[in-house]
């Protein structure tokens, strides 16, 4: 990061007998720096513009923003865990409550499909019997391949 300073600025002149430092350097031991010393290191122009900013993912805050919090209002922290708790507690929850209706689906659709197989087997079956022989072998095969064509789709890798 190439410093920006007036030019008489004796901070930014290397000292007697010294060799100036490469840039590259310069920037590796300012990132190292405390947040404070690396704003203090900025002349004053360039920290006006300078934003700190904290993110997080997860349930909760990391440790150091807990003591914030609790340095903030006391008890803070502890209400935290309890939301985390809570709001854990409830996606379990709802997902108990997904599984459970997924599968009900799951075995509603099999028995619905099972008995349309078998009254379409019965219809194509007595169609027979009353000699409409091409209604009764369409009605079968049509039966028959919906569930060849079902059971082959559950079997397929995704």
């Amino acid at each position: 990061m190439p410093r920006h300073s007036p030019p008489n600025d004796a901070s930014d002149k290397p000292a007697e007998g010294a060799e100036p430092a490469d840039e590259g350097a310069e920037e590796k031991a300012v990132s190292k720096l405390p947040p404070k010393a690396v704003l203090d290191a900025l002349p004053e122009r360039v920290r006006i513009s300078v934003v700190e900013a904290a993110s997080f993912s997860g349930p909760l805050p990391p440790p150091s923003m807990l003591r914030d919090y609790e340095k903030v209002h006391s008890g803070s922290s502890e209400r935290i865990f309890v939301m985390a708790e809570k709001e854990q507690e409830h996606r379990i929850s709802w997902e108990e409550n997904a599984l459970s209706a997924s599968t009900r689906d799951s075995k509603l659709g099999q028995l619905l499909g099972f008995w349309l197989a078998l009254f379409c087997v019965g219809g194509g079956i007595y169609l027979a019997l009353e000699g409409h022989t091409i209604v009764a072998i369409a009605l079968i095969a049509v039966s028959a391949l919906g569930l060849a064509g079902r059971f082959l789709e559950s079997r397929a890798p995704r």
